[in-house]
């Protein structure tokens, strides 16, 4: 099963290894935000014409109109490489020729067994060169701030720098609007200082990712232990 469960994460491990090298034109949020445009235009698609199987060719002209690039030669551009081999590097996105058209297919992610991921950081460079799809249950403890980044129900797809620059500046925005005392406060701000901190990785520090649907992915894997939940 540990073999099974491997190769069949092996595609997406590949997606996140690509997320590295679009880094420079087209940032994480904008990968992520072209999935979940994907996966809209084919739940909705799929729903009126009542078929499996969708022309890629409408995805495209979509995501050119709806994201702001020229045509698909710019799109592809900007993702340095083929849409196409975009498409099939997610695990849940079958494309195939049907009738010489290429065509797609998105399946619904099924959870795998739970687990938790254990991350040692040791530089900022690590922060910045890891890729984290944070599944819509999983949480994140960073155990020595006894801070939790808490299932928000959206995924994430980011470097884990930027996961804690959101955590830490959401916290920021949290303590503005709230009128706690001003200990409350002191306590709120200070916790997200040291999050502020935590980038500097001044000490090395862990990141706990707990992931109830086994949906999480972690690349580079070198400083991550995975276990059972």
């Amino acid at each position: 099963q540990a073999i099974l469960d491997h190769l069949l994460r092996q595609p997406f491990i590949l997606l996140l290894r690509m997320l590295g090298a679009f880094r420079r034109n087209v940032s994480h949020q904008e990968i992520e935000r072209i999935l979940s445009e994907i996966e809209a235009w084919y739940e909705t698609s799929h729903e009126q014409a009542g078929v499996e199987w969708l022309p890629v060719d409408g995805i495209c002209n979509f995501l050119c109109h709806d994201l702001g690039y020229e045509d698909m030669d710019e799109f592809e551009d900007a993702i340095q490489g083929d849409f196409k081999d975009f498409l099939s590097a997610f695990p849940h996105i079958e494309v195939c020729e049907l009738d010489s058209r290429v065509c797609l297919k998105v399946r619904s992610m099924e959870p795998k067994p739970p687990r938790k991921l254990m991350i040692n950081v040791e530089s900022p460079a690590q922060l910045l060169d890891t890729t984290f799809m944070k599944a819509v249950d999983a949480e994140v403890d960073i155990p020595h701030l006894s801070f939790t980044i808490y299932a928000n129900q959206r995924r994430h797809i980011d470097s884990l720098y930027h996961h804690l620059v959101v955590a830490r500046d959401e916290l920021e925005a949290h303590c503005s609007n709230l009128g706690e005392t001003a200990a409350e406060r002191a306590n709120i701000m200070e916790t997200v200082n040291s999050l502020g901190h935590l980038l500097d990785v001044r000490t090395p520090f862990v990141m706990v990712i707990k992931d109830p649907s086994g949906l999480s992915e972690v690349v580079p894997t070198e400083h991550v232990i995975s276990e059972s939940l």
